[in-house]
């Protein structure tokens, strides 16, 4: 079986559980289907009788890594998940991982209820939101106090783009690094340099896939913000993507309320609510 077919086989496990529950799991496909040689990315799965029945990725961040994964209805409390979880200790462990976060969908019953089986504490919760259509684009791009542009980031503007990662997510060096070479070797998504009066002052990524675009390491640097170059920027994507027939989504914390608001005042609803808890087993 090729990574094609199993990706397919994937697709529609997760397509199976979703129905099933009426939730959305976050299984970072933009990271799934880049080259096994990156390295950032694993994932195991299950089959029974040539039918997939479990999948668990795990995905790196730096010296961090997030786990997910999702057994098919009526195989479940057959202890599929529990096996697949014991099968990425060795992964976890060869990638010395610091920080090790799993996460589930709020309203998943069967995902809590295993996740309740481990030693984990809380760590943070995330919306993921999706633009509803109803903005008035057109009339509030030009908000900002200055000039904001948007372009294609070069090549040797890696070091602002690593600065402002490291700025606008607390993350060390040395990991904004790593991930944006692996970003880089995706090659599926494109890195943004949001420029004000004709400098940069802000960064962000645009994944599209079957006529859906998400937005991610979106942040514009501390000393500017309030200025109204996050709002324009925002709403100068919607509006490519809108040209485009894509459907526009992002994610943000919880405990970023400053964000929320400025997602929601330009049209974005929340669909879907995702837990984290840190492992400290």
């Amino acid at each position: 079986m090729t990574t094609a077919d199993t990706f397919k086989n994937i697709e529609e496990l997760q397509q199976r559980c979703e129905q099933y529950e009426g939730i959305s799991l976050k299984l970072n496909w933009d990271m799934l289907r880049q080259p096994s040689s990156a390295g950032d990315t694993e994932w195991l799965v299950t089959y029974e009788d040539e039918l997939l029945v479990g999948f668990l990725g795990l995905y790196g961040f730096g010296s961090d890594m997030e786990v997910c994964g999702m057994v098919r209805p009526g195989y479940r409390r057959r202890g599929i998940f529990t096996s697949l979880w014991n099968r990425a200790q060795t992964i976890i462990n060869r990638n010395k991982v610091s920080t090790l976060l799993l996460n589930a969908p709020a309203a998943s019953s069967s995902g809590t209820a295993f996740l309740q089986t481990l030693p984990l504490q809380f760590n943070h919760a995330e919306y993921q939101m999706k633009w509803d259509g109803n903005s008035m684009v057109s009339s509030d791009v030009s908000s900002a106090t200055g000039t904001v542009v948007l372009r294609p980031a070069r090549e040797e503007e890696a070091h602002i783009l690593v600065e402002l990662d490291c700025g606008g997510f607390d993350m060390k060096t040395e990991d904004a690094a790593e991930q944006y070479e692996l970003h880089k070797q995706e090659g599926m998504q494109e890195n943004i340099m949001i420029e004000m009066d004709g400098r940069p002052v802000g960064k962000m990524r645009v994944w599209t896939e079957d006529n859906e675009s998400w937005i991610y390491g979106f942040t514009v640097d501390k000393k500017l913000r309030g200025l109204g170059i996050g709002r324009s920027a925002l709403l100068q994507t919607i509006e490519r993507e809108r040209k485009n027939y894509n459907g526009v989504n992002l994610e943000v914390a919880l405990d970023n309320p400053n964000a929320l608001k400025l997602y929601e005042s330009c049209g974005f609803v929340i669909q879907n609510k995702q837990d984290y808890y840190r492992y400290i087993g």
